[in-house]
């Protein structure tokens, strides 16, 4: 895992008193790019992706299968990943640690990798930090409910 997510998870977890609920703009920052994440997942837009997510973001699925970046840009550029209509976002929060930011929901979604079930009710966290002035996103991590 590279150094600045391990940072980032390091920070969310030993600060919890710290959190700072989100401002109105932050909150709705992180919000479109969770609105401009799922668009594009839904969409296969392997580069507004390819611009929202750090190089060295990964991904848990529901699963517990990982990818990398390039790996998860790949199946969906090649169809291997595909989504079945778009994504539901239910309960979703969002905690600031700096420049840091966590957020939280749950989601549903029909998803097929190389043609099998994948996706479904889940659980998730997104790791957000601000890079030169804008938001980016470095970890996703699932978990079916």
């Amino acid at each position: 895992m590279r150094s600045d997510v391990v940072c980032a998870l390091l920070l969310a977890l030993a600060a919890p008193a710290r959190a700072q609920h989100a401002t109105p703009a932050v909150e709705t920052e992180i919000r479109a790019l969770e609105d401009r994440w799922n668009d594009a997942r839904a969409h296969a837009d392997v580069a507004a992706l390819d611009r929202l997510l750090a190089d060295g973001w990964t991904v848990v699925h529901g699963d517990g299968t990982m990818n990398t970046k390039a790996e998860y840009l790949a199946d969906l550029k090649s169809g291997a990943r595909k989504f079945d209509g778009g994504v539901v976002v239910r309960d979703f929060s969002v905690r600031v640690y700096g420049d840091t930011a966590i957020a939280a929901g749950t989601s549903e979604s029909k998803v097929t990798i190389d043609g099998k079930p994948q996706g479904g009710s889940l659980r998730f966290t997104r790791i957000y930090v601000r890079r030169d002035g804008r938001w980016i996103m470095i970890a996703t991590h699932a978990t079916r409910r």
